[in-house]
């Protein structure tokens, strides 16, 4: 394994937790501070397990204590630091390191977003993607596969002033109350391991639950890639996901219900659906829909969402007024199968197996804190 020296490495990462237009409620298991960014002064002490309500005013922030007395109007951004180990906390769910309130220069939204270690960070992305009762060395893979993702995607969602999405539109990230032993364990037991692509980056390593046979390369389903040479790394491989309650599934829609659906394509009450291409693990990858007013070819994985199916590997039969669909796997099939992680685990390899099973020449580096 390679071995790399901090310079580079990352320790904290943001995590947008909430954008809102309305109040949010925020504070601290500890005793702590919130200071102004902007001008870099203490503006109150916070009380443990006191609330404060947060609200944007005309593009201000305003901050209101326990009694509903307001502690005053501030440009911003502010941050909330709790004493040494504390925990924060934004409506009702807990988080590891500080929280940061933004407006970014709207007179509405209220974005709270959580400043934290990266590797504990981790501690609650691992569980909150991957059961935590699985073979060790699928928890260890997952670890490494969230942790390049992180490092690789780092600054993605810039401009809403943070790294990362807490959604599956990013990792989920659920907070402290995610956290288990076991995938602590396999966080902490591969601290600072990352997959580095063939330009000495972290690879964004991008997962999916269950491959329904066979993963697939990135050019085949993405008119956008998230880096110029990723296509190099995300390549079609066997799964061995057949433990998958999706390896199989079934969805039946009514022709009304379809024609809401599609609405946003503008080609009136849907005739036909007609797949037109296919990649190499058999997902659509260009589908035509024939309505009354016209007609839209559309990604096979654009289709997938909008009907919030669990992949586009499918096919496609019309039963009088239903459309029915028959498919295999959930997710975007692109990189690493959890499900199939865990069943090349329980048959013995370990971690670094699986990782160079399902990412194409990659390399293993250890970068020390």
């Amino acid at each position: 394994m390679l071995m790399f020296p901090t310079q580079g490495y990352c320790k904290d990462i943001k995590i947008g937790l909430v954008t809102t237009t309305g109040s949010v409620f925020i504070g601290s298991n500890q005793d702590g501070i919130l200071i102004n960014s902007f001008t870099n002064n203490v503006i109150s002490k916070i009380k443990k397990q006191d609330p404060y309500k947060i609200e944007n005013v005309n593009g201000l922030i305003k901050i209101i204590d326990k009694s509903k007395t307001p502690i005053g109007v501030y440009r911003g951004p502010i941050k909330l630091i709790p004493e040494k180990n504390g925990f924060v906390c934004c409506n009702n769910h807990w988080y590891r390191g500080e929280l940061l309130l933004l407006t970014n220069g709207s007179k509405n939204n209220l974005t709270i977003v959580n400043n934290v270690d990266l590797e504990d960070y981790l501690l609650s992305v691992v569980p909150s993607e991957i059961p935590s009762s699985w073979n060790k060395e699928a928890l260890k893979a997952q670890a490494i596969a969230a942790r390049s993702y992180s490092l690789g995607y780092l600054g993605r969602r810039m401009e809403k002033g943070y790294d990362l999405e807490c959604t599956v539109e990013d990792q989920v990230y659920l907070g402290i109350t995610s956290e288990k032993s076991s995938t602590t364990e396999a966080v902490q037991t591969t601290k600072g391991i990352i997959l580095l692509d063939n330009n000495n980056k972290p690879l964004i390593a991008l997962y999916h639950s269950s491959g329904g046979g066979y993963t697939d390369g990135i050019e085949s389903l993405w008119d956008k890639k998230p880096s110029n040479h990723i296509e190099k790394h995300i390549k079609p491989k066997p799964d061995y996901d057949d433990g998958s309650p999706h390896f199989k599934w079934f969805r039946d829609y009514n022709i009304s219900d379809l024609n809401s659906s599609l609405m946003s394509l503008n080609i009136g009450d849907i005739a036909k659906i007609q797949p037109m291409s296919r990649s190499p693990g058999n997902r659509i990858m260009w589908i035509k829909i024939i309505g009354t007013k016209g007609e839209s070819l559309i990604r096979g994985e654009e289709f997938r969402r909008i009907l919030k199916l669990p992949s586009s590997k499918f096919n496609i039969t019309v039963d009088k007024k239903t459309v029915k669909f028959a498919g295999r796997g959930y997710g975007h099939g692109l990189g690493m199968s959890q499900w199939g992680a865990k069943a090349l685990a329980e048959h013995g390899f370990n971690y670094e197996q699986i990782l160079a099973h399902y990412y194409t020449e990659i390399k293993l580096t250890k970068i020390e804190d």
